[in-house]
């Protein structure tokens, strides 16, 4: 079915969390990002790239993988796939995987859709064409929100073992940066560690392989 084929958190005991950043467009932002994350001395995280963003800035692409960041894709083009056919579909997700590819060296498994946004139709798609789908189970919204504080509330309140967190390193959203520091030191007081979705997934539960769920809009 395809409800059962998209990932929003691991089933675990273990008081771990996956950071994910999605990245669209800028290179100020995810630079900073970068670094803000290296200075916080996290080395665990998953990035979602488009392709037409790392063939934009291979330098930056480069750099996260560079640094160990886990990567996985995000498209092509910020588009909406549900209102694409799946031929379209097919084309955007392998020219993504080249791009990808051609900047990092690395072929993509994971995928993230533009925006999230899905339908049964299009995850069926996806997973023909072998990708991983990941969504999320607690959203920042540091893309809309601008006030800090509320970006924070929403993370730190919602953030359980297993959980995948998203968050954005675009231009223009500095919101991002002001926010992931506290993000990191109040999750850290919880308990919590950060990894990547890979190593999220290496936790599950024997019985339970994944939270899995519909979440299709």
């Amino acid at each position: 079915m395809a409800s059962r084929q998209v990932l929003y958190r691991v089933d675990t005991k273990k008081k771990a969390v996956a950071l994910t950043f999605d990245i669209a467009n800028g290179h100020r932002v995810p630079l900073r990002m970068l670094s803000l994350l290296q200075k916080r001395g996290i080395h665990k995280a998953t990035f979602f790239i488009t392709g037409i963003w790392a063939e934009m800035h291979p330098r930056i692409a480069r750099k996260i993988r560079e640094k160990g960041f886990e990567i996985g894709s995000h498209g092509y083009r910020h588009k909406d796939y549900r209102k694409q056919n799946n031929a379209w579909i097919e084309h955007e997700v392998k020219k993504a995987g080249k791009a990808i590819y051609q900047a990092t060296n690395i072929r993509t498994k994971l995928f993230r859709p533009p925006g999230g946004d899905m339908n049964p139709r299009v995850v069926r798609k996806l997973r023909a064409l072998k990708q991983l789908i990941v969504h999320w189970d607690v959203d920042s919204l540091d893309w809309r929100i601008t006030d800090v504080s509320k970006i924070l509330r929403r993370v730190v309140r919602h953030a359980r073992g297993g959980s995948i967190l998203l968050l954005h390193a675009c231009d223009p959203w500095f919101q991002s940066l002001a926010a992931l520091p506290v993000i990191i030191k109040e999750l850290r007081k919880k308990g919590f560690r950060f990894v990547t979705i890979s190593e999220l997934m290496r936790m599950q539960s024997l019985t339970r392989p994944y939270r899995l769920g519909s979440g299709l809009k």
